[in-house]
This record gives C-alpha cells, structure tokens and sequence, in this order.
C-alpha cells in the first residue's frame, strides 16, 4: 500500500509534530479525524526511520517536561521555605 500525503504533513512529521501533520492531512484531504489518523500512521509505518525520529522526538518532549517539572516544584518548596 502506497500512502502519500502532503509534503507539508511529511515535513512536520519529520520535526516529530504528528498532531500538525494531522490537522494538515484534514485540511487539504478533507476528511475526518480518524481517517487522517490512519493515513499518518499508515505513512509511518512504511518509514523505519521517520518512526525512529518520531519516537525520539516523543522521548525528548518527555524529558523536557519532566525538567520543567522538578523545576517547578524545587522552586515552590523553595518558596515554601522562604515564606514559613
């Protein structure tokens, strides 16, 4: 099975933003949120590579949300402190 998609879908893809690729699949293809779905995961699928940059791409977000978040509370136990 052959998939194509736009190459503004494929680019976003490549800098790992699904969703987009998702919305711009919708927009130009017209159809629903589920089929969009699976046109994405169906060109994933055919791309080893480009499931390995999405995966990373996941993982990084991931970490940085788990920064931002040991951030947050150092900075409010810290606030605690200064304010008992």
């Amino acid at each position: 099975m052959c998939v194509t998609l736009p190459q503004a879908a494929v680019s976003a893809l490549w800098h790992g933003q699904v969703v987009e690729a998702i919305k711009l699949v919708r927009a130009e293809q017209k159809i629903g949120l589920k089929e969009s779905r699976e046109l994405i995961d169906a060109y994933v699928r055919t791309q080893p590579a480009l499931l390995s940059r999405i995966g990373q791409a996941q993982a990084d977000a991931r970490e940085g949300l788990f920064r931002w978040l040991i951030f947050l509370l150092v900075g409010g136990a810290g606030l605690a402190y200064l304010l008992v």
